[in-house]
C-alpha cells in the first residue's frame, strides 16, 4: 500500500517550523564568506525580508527576480520572497547581460534585485532594481537593499498564495534551444522538497556541500530547500575548487556532496591524493545534470574508494529518478522518486517493455505546471504527462537508464543513429578520458557525424588510430566522418555540452 503524502504547507510554516526545530544549529556555513546562518537566523531574516515586501505591497502574482551568486544573502532573499507569497525568480549570475535582460523581459518582474558586485545595464530602467551586500550591513549606499530592510518594522503576518499559485519561475539551461521559463506550483515546491529528504534520508545529523549555482533547479531542490526541511546543515561553496575540495570533506565532516560529470571527470584526470580512508563520513557523492560514462564511474570508485550516487533530473520537472543510496546500480539513474511517475512510452505512446528503448515521460504533483508565454500567463503542461526528450529503459527491477536525447538522435541517410553509442565505443580506447559525439549537416546523407575526443593526461594517440579502432567496434554508417582531439569539451553554464561551439570546431 502506497504511504501517504505529507499534508502541504506553505513555505512560511516550514520556516517557522524548522526554526522552532533546529534553533541556532547552522543551516548554512558560506565558505567563500566565511560566515555562517543559523536555522532560527534564516527565519529571522527571511520575515524581513516579507517585511520590506509587505510595505511595497506586492501582490501573489507580482515577480521578484534574484540576479546573484551563491552567498548567505541570496538564499535568505529566495526564502523571504516564497514565505511572503510572490514568485521568486532566480537567474545565474553567470548568465550573460543579454540573456538576463531576456530573462527580465520575458518574467516582467515588479522588483530587480542583485549581488552588488555583478552590474546590470540600463535595459531594465523602470523597474525597482536594488543592489545588496552583507545582510547585516545598516548602513551601505552602494548596496541599499538590506538597509532598507532593516529599517522596516514588522508588518508580515499573513502570507499570500495558495498551494495551485505559482511560487517560482526556472529558467532551463537552453542546450539547443532558447532557454523556457517554467511555472512551478507551492504545492509541486513543498514536495520536491519532500521527495528529496525521503530519496536521501537527510536529516540533522548530515552536512551537505553544494558548489552549484543556486538558480539551479538540481541545487535548489537537493541542497536548499531539502536541508531547510530536514534539518541538514549546507556547506555552501561559491564554486568548485579542486584545490579545496578535500579539505572541505575532510574539515567540515561531509556526509553527501553534489557532483556533475564534468568535475568527477576532473578528479579521475587529476587525482587530488585522497581515499574514503582520509573522508570517513562521505556517504556518496551525487552525480547529474549531465550523463556520467560507466567508465567513468567505476574509474573514479576504484581511484577514491569514493561513492557515486547517479540520479536524473530535469527543470520542467525537479528530481525524477536517483538511486537508492542503499542499493545502488552503476550506469543506472535510479527509481524514481516519490511523488513522480515515471514511464517509458514508444512512439505510439504505449508502455514500453522491459529493456525496451523509448522516450521517459514523468508526470505527478512535484512537477513544474507549465511554461511561461509571451503574455506572461502559462501554457499548461499536458495532464498524461511530460515528455522529457531523454531516450531509455527500465529493467526488471525497476531502475531505469537514459541512453540518449531525442533531439540528438542523428538521422544519415534515412537511418537512426544514437551518438551515445559511438562516443561509448571510443571510451573504450585506453587512452581516451572523454568524448562526445554530434552530427552535422551533409548534402548527401543529410547529416554526418563528428565527434570530439579529449585524451587522458600524459597520454598521446592520433585522430587516425581513434578512427581505425571506430572501423574496427561499428558497423561502416556509424563510423564518424570527422574525428578531432581537442582539450576539452565546450560546456555551457549549466555544465552541459556546449553543441554550437563544437560545431563551430568542424
Amino acid at each position: 500500500m502506497e504511504e501517504q503524502a505529507a499534508e502541504y504547507r506553505h513555505i512560511n510554516e516550514e520556516l517557522k517550523r524548522s526554526a522552532d526545530q533546529f534553533g541556532d544549529k547552522n543551516y548554512i556555513v558560506s565558505l567563500h564568506q566565511e560566515k555562517r546562518l543559523g536555522f532560527d537566523q534564516l527565519e529571522a531574516r527571511s520575515r524581513k525580508v516579507a517585511d520590506f515586501l509587505q510595505t511595497k505591497g506586492l501582490e501573489k502574482s507580482d515577480k521578484v527576480s534574484l540576479v546573484a551568486k551563491n552567498s548567505i544573502e541570496a538564499i535568505i532573499i529566495f526564502f523571504g520572497v516564497l514565505r511572503y507569497g510572490a514568485v521568486i525568480n532566480p537567474i545565474n549570475s553567470d548568465e550573460s547581460q543579454e540573456n538576463i535582460n531576456k530573462i527580465i523581459g520575458r518574467v516582467k518582474p515588479k522588483i530587480v534585485l542583485h549581488d552588488s558586485e555583478i552590474g546590470l545595464d540600463a535595459a531594465l530602467s523602470g523597474r525597482t532594481v536594488l543592489s545588496f551586500s552583507d545582510h547585516e550591513s545598516s548602513k551601505d549606499p552602494d548596496a541599499p537593499f538590506f538597509p532598507l530592510v532593516n529599517q522596516c518594522e514588522p508588518c508580515f503576518e499573513h502570507p499570500l498564495g495558495d498551494k495551485q499559485d505559482v511560487a517560482e519561475i526556472l529558467f532551463t539551461s537552453g542546450t539547443t534551444e532558447e532557454p523556457k521559463g517554467v511555472a512551478i506550483s507551492r504545492e509541486a515546491l513543498f514536495y520536491m522538497g519532500e521527495e528529496v529528504v525521503d530519496k536521501l534520508s537527510l536529516g540533522p545529523d548530515e552536512t551537505l556541500l553544494e558548489y552549484r549555482a543556486y538558480s539551479w533547479a538540481s541545487t535548489q531542490f537537493l541542497s536548499i530547500i531539502s536541508t531547510m526541511k530536514s534539518g541538514t546543515t549546507l556547506l555552501l561553496a561559491k564554486k568548485f575548487s579542486r584545490s579545496r575540495f578535500a579539505q572541505w570533506l575532510q574539515h567540515y565532516n561531509v556526509t553527501i556532496s553534489s557532483g556533475v560529470p564534468t568535475v568527477i571527470n576532473m578528479l579521475i584526470n587529476q587525482p587530488i591524493g585522497i581515499t574514503i580512508r582520509d573522508v570517513p563520513a562521505l556517504k556518496f557523492i551525487t552525480s547529474s545534470s549531465a550523463p556520467l560514462s560507466v567508465e567513468s564511474h567505476k574509474k573514479f570508485e576504484s581511484i577514491y574508494g569514493i561513492t557515486i550516487n547517479q540520479m536524473a533530473g530535469m527543470t520542467e520537472a525537479g528530481w525524477m529518478l536517483g538511486n537508492p543510496p542503499e542499493k545502488r546500480k552503476p550506469g543506472s539513474v535510479g527509481t524514481p522518486f516519490k511523488h513522480k511517475k515515471i514511464q517509458v512510452l514508444n512512439e505510439f505512446g504505449k508502455s514500453c517493455n522491459v529493456g525496451e528503448i523509448g522516450e521517459i515521460v514523468v508526470s505527478g504533483k512535484s512537477m513544474g505546471s507549465g511554461y511561461i508565454n509571451t503574455n506572461g500567463g502559462i501554457d499548461y503542461f499536458s495532464a498524461k504527462g511530460f515528455y522529457t526528450g531523454d531516450l531509455g529503459y527500465v529493467d526488471y527491477e525497476g531502475y531505469f537508464y537514459i541512453t540518449g536525447r531525442r533531439k540528438d538522435i542523428i538521422i544519415r541517410g534515412g537511418v537512426n543513429i544514437s551518438p551515445k553509442q559511438i562516443s561509448n565505443k571510443i571510451l573504450e580506447i585506453p587512452e581516451v578520458l572523454d568524448a562526445v559525439t554530434i552530427g552535422f549537416p551533409d548534402d548527401i546523407y543529410g547529416e554526418e557525424l563528428a565527434s570530439f575526443v579529449v585524451l587522458k593526461q600524459n597520454h598521446s594517440t592520433d585522430e587516425k588510430h581513434i578512427l581505425n579502432y571506430c572501423v574496427q567496434v561499428l558497423p561502416e554508417f556509424k563510423v564518424p566522418k570527422v574525428i578531432k582531439i581537442i582539450d576539452k569539451i565546450p560546456l555551457n553554464t549549466r555544465g552541459k555540452v556546449n553543441k554550437k561551439a563544437l560545431l563551430s570546431m568542424i
